[in-house]
């Protein structure tokens, strides 16, 4: 039970960080612990999966597929996003720099411990940092779209295209939703529970999802030091990222206050991951 306590809360944690704009599920699942082990369920989830659930018992295949820990991840992930979705419109439209300045913090402070630090930096990691940067900077060049109204196919495209975002690294789902004009859509239909788009949205997602994460657990297996640079590289360059206002443009505080409530953030950011440093014995994976 314990186990599982700890597994809902990495998810919450998780929900939390997918919400903002430029911070990706993927990396605090990475700074946490659980990365490979996420890939490693959700790539359970297949045909030969589906067969043994059938031809055996469902609890069985269940339990090899690892898919107690999916669920409770994906339990809290779920808890937190419903929950705190009316929290972060708060934070987003109030407190923009304090928001930022945490996940700047987080993000920069994760990089000095493991599993992101790297132990032997080579030419393979190398390749791997020189890819994401590739990445960051078509990022940089996107503009946010902005619509009035879009169809479900669109939103659907929408929800394929961002969860491929939230299984990197450092590239956020919901910033891919902010370069596609749907974020605040998205957000709103959260807070509402509007089943209609929250349907179309978790459709694209579970197709992409299912689709991508083969490609992932193949480079992970065969690529692990390329993919330590490009997970190194892709959270590094999303802290200025999360910053982005425009076309290789940068908003930062102009003012003493946002001075003040930036410098908050990033030390609380920072103090967060010292914490779950510290509380390594509760959220090391089990």
């Amino acid at each position: 039970m314990k186990s599982y306590l700890s597994i809902f809360l990495k998810g919450m944690i998780m929900g939390f960080a997918e919400l903002i704009p430029g911070v990706s599920g993927g990396t605090i699942a990475l700074i946490l612990g659980i990365y490979k082990r996420l890939i490693e369920a959700i790539s359970n989830i297949n045909l030969a999966f589906l067969k043994g659930a059938f031809s055996r018992s469902f609890k069985q295949s269940w339990n090899q597929a690892d898919l107690n820990f999916l669920f409770f991840l994906v339990l809290g992930m779920a808890v937190s996003v419903l929950t705190l979705s009316s929290v972060i419109i708060f934070f987003f439209h109030n407190f923009p720099f304090f928001l930022k300045s945490f996940f700047s913090g987080l993000l920069l402070t994760s990089l000095f411990y493991k599993p992101l630090k790297p132990e032997v930096i080579d030419k393979r990691f190398f390749l791997g940092f020189f890819l994401a940067c590739l990445v960051i900077a078509l990022a940089w060049n996107f503009q946010p779209a902005e619509f009035v109204e879009v169809s479900l196919i669109y939103i659907f495209l929408g929800g394929f295209v961002a969860v491929c975002a939230f299984i990197l690294p450092g590239i956020s789902g919901s910033f891919i939703l902010l370069l596609l004009g749907i974020y605040e859509l998205v957000i709103l239909s959260l807070k509402e529970f509007n089943l209609m788009i929250l349907s179309s949205l978790f459709s694209g997602c579970l197709i992409g999802l299912l689709l991508f994460i083969r490609l992932v657990k193949r480079a992970y297996e065969d690529y692990p030091e390329h993919l330590l640079g490009f997970f190194y590289s892709l959270v590094l360059l999303s802290i200025p990222l999360l910053w982005k206002s425009g076309e290789w443009k940068i908003f930062l505080p102009n003012y003493q206050v946002g001075y003040i409530e930036a410098f908050l953030g990033l030390i609380i950011g920072i103090l967060f991951i010292l914490l779950l440093q510290k509380l390594s014995s509760i959220f090391q994976d089990t």
